[in-house]
């Protein structure tokens, strides 16, 4: 691994467990072991190592999305779907990069909020495009209710979103009780099925 990337490494790490304001440049490379001057042949700041990670965590999650939507390109809505959900929660659980990407949703630094926000929504656009499809298909599956995409777009974020705080709360066994029996009634209520 070459210096960047250990850096890189480091301080998502770092961001992760102590946040922005707990994280420090100099912390940073002497676990890295250079010496701080050196941060800066790579880095303009602080800052702006914290937003790449951000945009590199953002589209990490992002590629999870699409890829799982490729890999069940056959599969019925319902499958692709449930798995876009089911991956998009197995990224912010279990990964190295959930935990920072729960830091920055939840605790954005405050100099850096705007900056974050801009982030986040430019992933929620490239999110929006694989739901596009999904919700094309359940349309023309006749598997969905003649609703509105975007109240598909506002429920699917809705139910991500508190799945997302859920994964705060509970253990693993909890939560994924609490992952299946939310993504049921969800599914209930977009699909033309009935209990």
């Amino acid at each position: 691994m070459n210096t960047k990337a250990r850096i890189m490494d480091v301080a998502r790490h770092s961001f992760s467990k102590h946040g922005y304001e707990g994280t420090t440049l100099a912390q940073i490379a002497k676990e890295v072991g250079i010496q701080k001057p050196s941060m800066y042949n790579h880095f303009k700041s602080k800052a702006e190592l914290y937003l790449l990670l951000c945009e590199r965590i953002t589209s990490q999650l992002v590629d999870t999305i699409a890829s799982t939507a490729a890999q069940y390109e056959t599969s019925e809505s319902k499958t692709r779907l449930y798995h876009v959900l089911k991956n998009s929660c197995d990224f912010i659980m279990y990964e190295q990069e959930g935990a920072m990407y729960k830091r920055f949703m939840l605790f954005p630094p405050a100099d850096l909020k705007q900056d974050v926000l801009s982030i986040v929504l430019k992933g929620d656009e490239a999110i929006h495009r694989t739901l596009h499809e999904l919700f094309q298909q359940g349309q023309k599956e006749k598997r969905f209710k003649p609703i509105p995409e975007q109240m598909f777009l506002s429920a699917y974020f809705c139910l991500l979103d508190g799945l997302f705080t859920e994964s705060f709360i509970y253990e693993d066994d909890d939560f994924q009780r609490r992952f299946k029996e939310a993504w049921t009634i969800f599914w209930y209520g977009i699909s033309t099925d009935s209990l």
